[in-house]
């Protein structure tokens, strides 16, 4: 297996990403993440019109989680780091974390499965997939 690497993508925080407060509403973060995924996938040539258009597949959510650890303002310039924590038969689990300059604002995890477009059932990654996140790989710590 290649060694691990980490994807890096910034996203500066948007007035429509905020409350009346001028924080990030708790929700938005997960759209950030989903923005950070969505510029991850590009980067694998993988692209969400692609498998949503063209590919026999989807990999929907099954679970999502976030720890929400600094207040996130509007302005605020923030940097994703992405990696694959785990990588199943059929499923996948994506680690980000959000910093703020050298601190980490948040934390997120979601678990995505593949399945068949058609049927809907579970299927295995399939090989580009597999291939593609395995690049990202890392063992955790724990």
């Amino acid at each position: 297996m290649p060694q691990s690497r980490m994807f890096v993508h910034k996203i500066q925080i948007q007035l429509y990403h905020t409350d009346a407060a001028g924080i990030l509403f708790y929700s938005r973060l997960f759209d950030l993440a989903f923005e950070a995924f969505n510029a991850f996938l590009q980067s694998l040539n993988i692209s969400v019109a692609w498998i949503i258009r063209e590919s026999d597949f989807l990999m929907p959510y099954v679970h999502a989680e976030a720890d929400y650890l600094i207040p996130l303002k509007v302005g605020d310039e923030v940097v994703f780091h992405l990696k694959i924590e785990r990588i199943g038969n059929s499923s996948f689990v994506v680690h980000y974390a959000v910093h703020l300059g050298d601190q980490t604002a948040a934390t997120i995890k979601t678990v995505h499965v593949t399945i068949d477009k058609l049927g809907k059932h579970k299927i295995d990654l399939p090989e580009k997939l597999r291939q593609a996140l395995e690049s990202y790989f890392y063992l955790s710590e724990s």
